[in-house]
């Protein structure tokens, strides 16, 4: 007993990545990937502004604050207390610690998008504006 296997061939340049292209007439068509990219992903990420990623991270931790579960969550990872809340939100740091804590946690980054009708890439690029990666 013997096995063949048939390997259909793809038209278009050899080593390209392809997915099917469906046409109005539902005949599929090949497309390479690198043609199938959207804007946003050619898109350079805008630089936020020191004052508009400290705006967000207020906008961010109103937002923890103003629901009981977000906010006991946020007090527990954070280590804060009702009591010295206060002193850290004056101390320097604050502001990208709140947009640390929000970017490590996707559906409260997702919540807060939603909540000041943004993209949470803007969230993002506020938050690396604060915390600069040490690989940029």
């Amino acid at each position: 007993m013997s096995t063949v296997f048939f390997i259909a061939a793809i038209p278009g340049p050899k080593n390209a990545l392809h997915r099917p292209n469906y046409s109005s007439d539902d005949i599929g068509r090949s497309k390479p990937i690198d043609e199938m990219q959207t804007d946003s992903m050619n898109t350079p990420l805008k630089r936020v502004t020191r004052e508009e990623a400290e705006n967000v991270a207020l906008q961010a931790f109103s937002f923890i604050m103003s629901d009981e579960e977000r906010l006991g969550r946020f007090l527990a990872v954070s280590g804060l207390g009702p009591d010295t809340i206060r002193s850290a939100a004056s101390s320097p740091g604050f502001f990208a610690g709140i947009l640390d804590y929000v970017a490590s946690d996707e559906p409260l980054l997702i919540a807060l998008a939603k909540e000041m009708n943004t993209k949470p890439e803007y969230i993002m690029q506020a938050h690396w504006s604060l915390s600069p990666s040490e690989f940029e």
